[in-house]
């Protein structure tokens, strides 16, 4: 839901942006205007999801870990796998696997498949901790995307993915071209 305050701000962006096209020719003002809105609804919706998740002890990216690991039919998964599925370093994930393992809500056991490689594993109390937590947040997502149909939801998925695969794309030629 957005306040009276978020709106003004909307729009305060966009008189800035609407002042800065008619001093500098060629302003990609939607574009731009695009990337604020973005960036600032994901600051918005970190910090909703970390108000609820921080009373349980967990930081949003602990608990990311975690229900990732949960949402594996093994309960397990190797760091580097959580790394992409969570978007995390693998710094970070070793942080994130300390913290959990001392919480004991998953371990550390060494991969069967290949000793070189760890292999991190939800424990009961994680899984019963998730089946606890998880529900808590359906709420405030639900109440955020209240107003937003099914169908306008997927939508907006396809045109985040694309723009994903696009950001991506543009990342990949910019080093590229850097790079000559």
């Amino acid at each position: 839901m957005q306040t009276n305050s978020t709106l003004a701000q909307f729009e305060l962006v966009e008189a800035n942006l609407q002042n800065l096209s008619t001093r500098v020719a060629d302003v990609p003002a939607t574009g731009i205007l695009l990337c604020r809105l973005l960036m600032h609804v994901g600051r918005e919706i970190a910090t909703l999801f970390e108000q609820q998740i921080r009373p349980f002890g967990l930081a949003e990216a602990e608990f990311r870990v975690l229900t990732t690991l949960f949402s594996q039919p093994e309960g397990a998964a190797h760091p580097s796998d959580l790394c992409i599925r969570t978007s995390q370093s693998p710094a970070n994930m070793s942080r994130i696997s300390d913290a959990l393992v001392s919480r004991g809500l998953i371990t550390r056991v060494l991969s069967v498949h290949d000793r070189r490689r760890m292999v991190l594993c939800i424990t009961a109390q994680g899984e019963q901790f998730v089946r606890q937590l998880l529900p808590k947040l359906f709420a405030p997502l639900r109440a955020m995307l209240k107003d937003f149909p099914e169908v306008e939801q997927r939508q907006l998925n396809a045109q985040l993915k694309r723009l994903g695969f696009e950001l991506e794309q543009a990342s990949t030629t910019d080093v590229a071209e850097r790079a000559v």
